[in-house]
C-alpha cells in the first residue's frame, strides 16, 4: 500500500478546500461588491439633485424726455412727437420773431416751460446757443450795418421763475432775485455757451412729472447807436437734460 500522508496533501491542494480556491472566492466577492457599490453610488448621485427657475425675468430702459413750450404755444416734444423714437427736436417754436421790433431800452420777453414727461428724473438741465448771426430786419429801408450779436450789441438774460412766472433767481447773468440787463451779455453767452459740452448749467432737475419755468429777456442797449438800426440777431436756444 502507498503511504497515506502524501495522498492527503495532494487532495488538499486541488479540491474546493484548497487555499487557491478560497482566494478566488474572496477575489470574486470583492469584484461583485465593487460592481454593486459602483451601481448603488451612481444611482444615488443621479437622484440627489435639485433645481428652481426664475421665469419671466426682463430688464428695460427708462426714458428721459421733456416738452418745451414757448408762452402759450403748442407743446414741443424732445422726441419729435409722441410716436417718434428719436430724442432730439430742433424745430420748436421761436422765442422771438422779426415782428418783435425793439426800441433801445425796451425789453422783449418770452416764457419757456420745460416739463419732464419721461419716466426718469433729470439730474441736470442746461442750455446753449448754437449760433447767433446778424441780418437785416425784413422791410428795413436802410440797415445800419452793426452786429447785434457782437460787443455793444443786444442784451440778454435767463430768469428762472415759479409756475406763475414770478422771478425766483436770475440764472444768467447770475444774480439773486430778478434779472437786469447788462452790457454785452448776448455776446458773452453766445461766445461761451455754444455747444453741448459748453452748455450753461441751470442746475438739477426737473424730476419726472415736474416742470421748470423761465423767462428769456432781450433788449437793445439804451445807448444803442444808429448802426444797430434795421438789424436783427438770428439765434436759437437748445435745452438739454441729462441723467
Amino acid at each position: 500500500m502507498r503511504p497515506a500522508g502524501p495522498l492527503r496533501s495532494i487532495a488538499r491542494a486541488s479540491g474546493r478546500q484548497s487555499s487557491t480556491w478560497r482566494l478566488k472566492k474572496v477575489l470574486l466577492s470583492l469584484i461583485v461588491l465593487g460592481g454593486l457599490s459602483s451601481f448603488t453610488l451612481t444611482s444615488a448621485f443621479a437622484l440627489l439633485n435639485g433645481e428652481s427657475r426664475n421665469i419671466g425675468s426682463s430688464i428695460s430702459s427708462g426714458t428721459l424726455t421733456f416738452t418745451n413750450r414757448v408762452n402759450l404755444g403748442s407743446l414741443c416734444y424732445s422726441y419729435s412727437g409722441p410716436s417718434s423714437s428719436g430724442n432730439a427736436n430742433t424745430a420748436c417754436d421761436a422765442l422771438f420773431s422779426s415782428a418783435t421790433q425793439m426800441y433801445p431800452g425796451t425789453p422783449a420777453t418770452s416764457r419757456v416751460t420745460i416739463a419732464n414727461d419721461g419716466s426718469l428724473d433729470a439730474q441736470d438741465l442746461s442750455v446753449y446757443m448754437p449760433s447767433c448771426t446778424a441780418a437785416a430786419t425784413p422791410t428795413a429801408p436802410s440797415p445800419g450795418g452793426a452786429d447785434p450779436c457782437a460787443v455793444a450789441g443786444a442784451q440778454f438774460y435767463i430768469q428762472e421763475t415759479d409756475s406763475s412766472f414770478t422771478a425766483t433767481s436770475c440764472k444768467y447773468p447770475a444774480a439773486a432775485g430778478s434779472c437786469t440787463f447788462a452790457a454785452n451779455t448776448l455776446f458773452f453767452f453766445k461766445s461761451s455757451a455754444n455747444s453741448a459740452p459748453t452748455a450753461f448749467d441751470l442746475g438739477s432737475g426737473p424730476a419726472h412729472g415736474q416742470s421748470r419755468y423761465f423767462v428769456i429777456g432781450m433788449q437793445l442797449p439804451t445807448n444803442a447807436s444808429n448802426a444797430l438800426q434795421g438789424e436783427e440777431a438770428l439765434f436759437g436756444l437748445t435745452w438739454r437734460v441729462t441723467t
